[in-house]
């Protein structure tokens, strides 16, 4: 596993960009050892003169006072008269104020970037800590095997790079720390309360959710994120820990080989768990299949869409309304009551109401930082020619690119910042229809047939060509307003290309075909569902099938039948649910005709109930599906819709979704009947491995093994002092019995993510054995340049349609469960269910399974 130089291809070696890609993993090390060791040694010697980035220069800014402040701590602690010491103190005196201050800054600056909260910063600060005296016991402790892993890094390599990987590597040679959560969190804590006190760079929030639910954030001030906007240059101590490659990444040939190139990067398996014998049980199986698909995703070239970015940095740079661009003002607190100075309840309620605008700009001032890290990595990325990204699998089997930020798999914005290094000549009307296809999708035009989308297109030929020329012209209106307008917007510029050239252009762009609702199109094959199979576009119809649409009409049809306007209706639902619904709702005083009405009024379309259908298969409750449309309700209201709920100054938005919630689920069950069915036989195959304490194991059918196994935990209260009061914080420790509640809810969403995981991959090797080389992957979203999607759709389906036909994975997936119960549970292991009449091998000719 060391040996990660020494195993390098000679053609990789060879590369002419080795040695820069080398460069860049040392540069992704800001908080490598010796980098920053030198950083507090130009601090000492020189104040500001190592380092280019602002990110560093912030740092050596701010490490003088900081590691004051901490000398300072620990002095007075050691000299102060009879009390209780601080817990912390003894391990900070296991390192120099000076490598304390370091630390603490870059491991802070990055938790802004995740607006974590106080507690995890704090055991993320006290790691960084341990890391640090890990490697110099190490050192101390084990010079020999320091020497022995210095000798694997390849001989051509200087001396300063050798001393790099050594302290990498220290980290992985099983230096043991027993230092206790409690302790850990004491030290991190108190490190991040001197940072804040030392530099006003932070400040602590506490949000209350409820009574009994309160917490602290780590926020960056005003000060800090004005001076990040303003600063000329990148900054470094903000950047991700990974960053794409700019050769093809190593490939997987086993769970501990691939990825990076030098051995410098922290050490990561092709499956993210801490659990080493998994590791290797999979390293000792056949998944040769697995790294393939794996590795075709990461030789996948890619370089920067220029164009989009520079329209991206103008729009941010003046404040343009455009779809995900995050505000660059805060919203304004509610005004004051005039009598908040007497009335109590006006002032506890502006205080509410105040408190909910705190939180949304705490969530924007991290989406304008994360924002700019992608507007960072794309100027950065954009000199190369081409780079790569490296992926890791989850223990499900999907896809992640290792990365932060700007990824193929990110928001609107970072997709369309991100083209494939080459391309193919569009060749034909067929491939020219899917670009336009593309175009219609990401506008939102795409309820319609395929054909309908192209006409879309071609009827706008004019005002997209005139976007491509100038994108704040008249067209701005046009692309500015699509549900995906940047990834629109690289479309505008690609079909200008194509409108200008005709088949000879060569197109670079990402096409992308996205399931309907993936996680039921799994379900729906398995059980071979007919109802669910067409709701889903499984199989072949004129126009697409919307899902989320028909639960929206089940849905109002029984409205109405509340609003005393189609009595039929009701009759659908049985006597026994409908009682305890009409309890339920005279609980809590919800006027059934009334609400009705007001539903009515409002409407109720495929936006209203979505995100219920589409979490169903990933465990979603009728708990969660009132919060979706309480969700969906203030994003219409939020963009302009008349409230029917409303009341004085109650908005009624809660008891609306509260009352629509199970007319809503009672919908879904009326559309997914038999994936209801699945899911719940998951759970009772879970919650019997669960009774015998067995975590939940089943092989994929190409090879991956998949292994849910959800731990009890206990909550342990810490009490610590900030800013001289004793607050609680809450950590929870993880033991070695099973979480049989976790067991049961996580099967049936890991179940099916593990199935559309193994599509993907046997998709990718189809694909790839068919001449397509180019790959944009997002789990339900497949994506290669416009001369290949009609391979790629053909590749999907066939994969899809082999997955269920030539393998049974429930089936499996029993034999699996069968294997680990032991005699006496063996016979409580229920039957599989019952199976429909769908034939699945009409995918094939379904125009929208994914489109």
């Amino acid at each position: 596993m060391f040996d990660t130089l020494s195993s390098t291809s000679s053609s990789t070696l060879s590369h002419p960009l080795y040695e820069a890609q080398i460069e860049l993993e040392e540069r992704m090390l800001v908080v490598g050892r010796e980098n920053f060791y030198k950083q507090i040694e130009d601090a000492k010697r020189r104040g500001e003169e190592a380092g280019t980035g602002y990110g560093m220069k912030l740092i050596r800014q701010l490490i003088l006072p900081v590691s004051e402040a901490i000398n300072d701590f620990i002095t007075k602690a050691n000299t102060g008269g009879a009390g209780r010491r601080h817990t912390a103190l003894r391990f900070m005196e296991l390192l120099d104020g000076e490598v304390l201050a370091f630390l603490t800054l870059k491991t802070v600056l990055d938790s802004i970037t995740l607006r974590q909260s106080l507690q995890r910063a704090a055991l993320r600060v006290a790691y960084a800590v341990q890391d640090e005296v890990r490697l110099i016991k190490f050192k101390e402790a084990n010079p020999d095997k320091f020497k022995l892993t210095m000798k694997r890094v390849d001989e051509a390599t200087t001396r300063r790079h050798k001393e790099r990987v050594a302290r990498i590597m220290a980290n992985r040679a099983g230096v043991n720390l027993d230092w206790s959560d409690t302790d850990m969190v004491h030290l991190g804590q108190k490190l991040i309360e001197i940072l804040k006190d030392a530099t006003g760079l932070v400040s602590i929030v506490r949000e209350t959710h409820d009574v009994h639910d309160t917490s602290y954030m780590l926020i960056a001030t005003d000060d800090t994120l004005a001076w990040i906007e303003n600063a000329n240059e990148h900054m470094e101590a903000l950047s991700p820990a990974f960053m794409p490659t700019i050769i093809p990444p190593k490939p997987w040939t086993s769970p501990f080989e691939g990825g990076y190139h030098s051995g410098l990067v922290r050490w990561m398996p092709l499956v993210k768990t801490g659990n080493r014998n998994f590791l290797e049980e999979l390293a000792n199986r056949d998944m040769s299949e697995v790294y393939a698909a794996v590795n075709a995703m990461q030789d996948t070239p890619w370089r920067i869409n220029t164009r989009v970015l520079d329209v991206l940095k103008q729009a941010w740079e003046t404040g343009a309304k455009v779809k995900s661009l995050p505000p660059r003002e805060n919203d304004p607190l509610p005004p004051k009551p005039h009598d908040i100075a007497t009335n109590e309840d006006a002032k506890k309620d502006w205080k509410k109401r105040a408190a909910k605008v705190h939180q949304r700009n705490a969530k924007l001032k991290s989406k304008r930082i994360q924002f700019r890290k992608i507007i960072q990595l794309a100027e950065q990325f954009a000199p190369y020619e081409e780079h790569f990204y490296v992926y890791q699998l989850d223990f499900r089997g999907r896809v992640y690119a290792v990365p932060m930020f700007l990824h193929p798999q990110g928001p609107d914005h970072a997709k369309a910042l991100l083209t494939f290094a080459s391309g193919k000549r569009i060749g034909d009307g067929v491939a020219a229809g899917w670009l336009a296809i593309h175009g219609a999708n990401t506008y939102g035009y795409d309820k319609v047939s395929l054909e309908e989308r192209v006409a879309w297109v071609e009827e706008r030929n004019d005002v997209i060509a005139s976007i491509a020329a100038d994108p704040w012209g008249p067209g701005f209106d046009l692309w500015s307003k699509a549900d995906k307008p940047w990834q629109f917007l690289a479309f505008c510029f690609e079909w200008a290309g194509f409108l200008r050239e005709g088949f000879d252009y060569v197109s670079s762009l990402p096409v992308a075909l996205d399931g309907s609702c993936n996680g039921l199109q799994h379900y729906s094959a398995a059980l071979r569902d007919p109802v669910g199979g067409a709701a889903v576009n499984l199989v072949p119809a004129d126009k697409p099938n919307d899902i989320y649409g028909t639960v929206a009409k089940v849905a109002l049809e029984l409205v109405e039948g509340f609003a005393c306007l189609n009595g039929s209706s009701l009759g659908t639902i049985p006597e026994k649910e409908l009682v305890q619904w009409r309890k339920t709702w005279e609980k809590h005083g919800l006027d059934e005709r009334e609400l009705a009405v007001q539903w009515l009024h409002f409407g109720i379309d495929r936006k209203v109930t979505k995100r219920s259908v589409m979490t169903l298969p990933y465990g979603s409750t009728q708990y969660s599906c009132r919060e979706f449309l309480e969700e969906a309700v203030r994003e219409k209201i939020e963009e302009g819709k008349p409230n029917s709920f409303a009341s004085g100054e109650v908005d009624g938005v809660f008891k609306a979704t509260m009352w629509l919630q199970p007319i809503v689920w009672f919908a879904i069950g009326r559309v997914v009947k038999a994936a209801r069915e699945g899911m719940d036989w998951l759970k009772d195959c879970a919650r019997l491995a669960a009774a015998e304490g067995l975590p939940v194991t089943w092989e994929t059918p190409d090879g991956f093994l998949v292994q849910q196994s959800y731990r009890d935990t206990s909550q342990k209260r810490i009490k610590t002092h900030l800013d001289g009061q004793i607050i609680k914080l809450s950590i929870r420790e993880e033991k070695p019995t099973i979480d049989k509640r976790r067991q049961q809810q996580g099967i049936a969403p890991n179940w099916v993510h593990s199935m559309d995981a193994t599509a993907m991959r046997m998709f990718i090797n189809l694909a790839t054995a068919n001449g397509i080389q180019h790959f944009a992957l997002v789990h339900d979203s497949y994506g290669t340049v416009a001369a290949d999607v009609e391979m790629m759709s053909a590749c999907l389906k066939k994969g899809f349609v082999q997955l269920y036909t030539e393998r049974d994975p429930l089936a499996e997936f029993r034999v699996d469960i069968a294997a680990m119960l032991s005699d006496e549970a063996l016979p409580k292991l229920p039957q599989l269910p019952e199976k429909g009449t769908l034939d699945v091998r009409q995918v094939e000719e379904s125009d929208f399974f994914f489109a």
